[in-house]
């Protein structure tokens, strides 16, 4: 059938956070390598019409909230799901699908695994079967996607019998041409706190963003407590109402400190690399199959694109050391880029990167020899770019009439191995926003979806910032009148009784007024700790009788540990003990409520 110089292979993701986007765009590196041509493209921008035409394709998906299709996918989706296609209208499609999914949620790679199927039912051909990535994983998404990949390439070979695969890594391929316009002055640098993403017009095209002004930035942990807890309340700006429901999400893009980008622009000043905060940025097209996006097209300086878009907190995948290692001079950094970017190098990579949390800046100043050969179009391919972050929204639309956007926020600062403190890159950067500065942010349909029917029975089980979309719902249904202790039961947990129960007094308050049943488990305010899912197991009878009344159970926090052990106290002692049923038809009926949307989870 040819070779790889005559090859087209298409190559369409659904993204949600952009990280599908950029495995896609790695996954074209690979491809133009092996000489293939072929666009990269979102799902929706592709012109789905001329999927009949074509002969291979690798499809690249997300799978969002409760098992839905990311934004950018949902008029392919839709399209692919009319009954009036014949059953061999892709009969001449050879295909792989790349699943990007969290394994702590029940429809673990849905999307992907939907996709796969209905490709198969209009006719297409599978060169592999699903690869089905895991981001709670050891490795990442990379644990799957790397060695899918190689078998992917491999089953190409039939096709293109000039693939050599074994090359793949052997060629540095840009995939925009980038340069920089020097110049002597530094008048490009004023103006640079300004938000460029947005504040310049550009528009990720499935995102609405919103201007709002920030109007609280509160502290509501205790000084003493180790961890610091931010109520964070945004404004409009232009005083036009919002629309949002319990459990939405506020999605904002946040910004690299002062301190990290200088010490990037440090780097590049200690090697004698002519790249200055002040010099301003050229992208343009190098190939027809990988366009600019727009953001790129903007007249931006380097500070710029330090602070708004390159991830500089960001830890470096195995990718990152395998273009390192094609740049490197030095023979002996290049030989351990080449080994930690090795399948057989993965754990040397989890101990030097993944498991201290070493940053991209960090393992440049390791490698010091091979960060003096950077240039401005290697740093392109070696740093990924800032994705948004979301946050449920922890306020009622109805309270503000829509006017603002509340936010519960762990700032995330904590210590691994290294002696530098690891600093969360969103939450940091809100914490040190000033009451007046102005951002912005868009919301979006949340993965919580709570009936509409107020007499329905609500267990909500939310510790720590777990509360956020919790309060919203509460702030709802008593602004609504509908509020009841008879039907609203929330489990809280959090560390200390007078350290870090949020939004303490409006809580206790709603019990006081009979609109909520409260279950507070304080971990550390005794010498046996205890957890949501001890109380859980003490109110089981309580429990067991809202579940027979037709009662929903919603999930939220942090997804190490905590949603496992409360689905296991639902199962034995809610479920099996309470209500006398067996384990095994126990466990089967807290999924078949999961499978109904009984059971809802949000964790992170």
């Amino acid at each position: 059938m040819g070779n790889g110089k005559e090859g087209r292979l298409l190559v369409l993701y659904g993204s949600q956070t952009f990280t599908a986007q950029e495995i896609a765009e790695r996954i074209w590196r690979k491809t133009k390598v092996l000489g293939f041509r072929g666009p990269v493209q979102a799902m929706d921008d592709y012109p789905i019409s001329r999927l009949i035409h074509e002969e291979f394709a690798l499809f690249v998906c997300a799978t969002t909230g409760q098992g839905d299709e990311p934004d950018n996918m949902r008029r392919f989706w839709k399209f692919l799901l009319r009954k009036n296609l014949p059953n061999n209208s892709l009969m001449k499609l050879k295909f792989g699908v790349v699943g990007l999914g969290d394994s702590t949620y029940s429809k673990f790679n849905f999307v992907g695994k939907k996709l796969h199927k209905r490709l198969l039912q209009l006719g297409a051909t599978p060169l592999l079967n699903i690869a089905l990535c895991d981001y709670q994983h050891d490795l990442g998404h990379d644990a799957v996607l790397m060695p899918w990949l190689g078998n992917f390439f491999s089953t190409l070979k039939s096709y293109f019998p000039n693939i050599q695969t074994d090359t793949m890594n052997n060629s540095f391929v840009p995939r925009w041409k980038v340069s920089l316009v020097k110049t002597d002055s530094c008048d490009n640098q004023k103006n640079v706190s300004e938000d460029v993403y947005y504040g310049k017009g550009c528009r990720d095209h499935f995102l609405d963003s919103t201007y709002l002004e920030l109007e609280k930035n509160d502290r509501t942990t205790d000084e003493s407590h180790f961890q610091d807890v931010r109520h964070i309340i945004f404004k409009t700006v232009d005083g036009n109402p919002l629309q949002y429901s319990p459990g939405d999400i506020f999605n904002i893009r946040p910004r690299n400190s002062k301190e990290d980008v200088d010490d990037l622009f440090g780097i590049f000043e200690t090697h004698n690399i002519d790249i200055k905060p002040y010099h301003l940025l050229s992208v343009e097209e190098y190939h027809d199959d990988m366009p600019v996006p727009d953001f790129l097209k903007q007249p931006l300086t380097l500070y710029e694109v330090a602070e708004q878009y390159w991830d500089l907190k960001a830890y470096p995948t195995q990718y990152f050391f395998s273009l390192l290692a094609l740049i490197s001079e030095d023979k002996l950094e290049r030989d351990k880029c080449i080994e930690l970017s090795s399948p057989e190098g993965q754990e040397d990579w989890l101990n030097y990167c993944r498991r201290p949390r070493r940053t991209v800046l960090e393992v440049l100043h390791d490698f010091h020899k091979s960060a003096s050969k950077l240039t401005i179009e290697v740093l392109f391919e070696l740093l990924s770019t800032i994705k948004p972050r979301s946050f449920s929204i922890a306020g009622s639309c109805l309270k503000s009439e829509g006017r603002r956007i509340e936010l519960l926020i762990v700032v995330v600062k904590y210590y691994s191995k290294l002696k530098k403190a690891r600093l969360g890159l969103a939450s940091n950067w809100l914490k040190n926003l000033n009451v007046g500065d102005r951002v912005y942010g868009w919301i979006k349909r949340g993965t919580m979806k709570f009936p509409q029917d107020a007499s329905i029975p609500l267990i909500l089980i939310g510790p720590g910032t777990g509360l956020a979309p919790f309060r919203n719902l509460l702030q709802e249904r008593s602004i609504q009148g509908t509020a009841s202790s008879d039907t609203l039961h929330l489990f809280f947990g959090c560390r200390y009784k007078n350290k870090d129960f949020h939004c303490r007094q409006e809580l206790e308050g709603m019990v006081d007024s009979g609109e909520l049943t409260l279950y507070c488990a304080f971990s550390r305010d005794q010498e046996n700790k205890i957890y949501v899912q001890h109380k859980i197991a003490e109110n089981k009878d309580v429990l067991w009788n809202l579940l027979n009344r037709g009662g929903y159970i919603f999930i939220s926090g942090n997804a190490k540990n905590m949603p496992d052990n409360v689905r296991d106290a639902f199962i034995e002692d809610v479920i099996s003990e309470a209500g006398g049923i067996s384990l095994e038809d126990a466990k089967k009926m807290l999924e078949d409520m999961e499978r109904n949307n009984r059971l809802q989870v949000e964790t992170w």
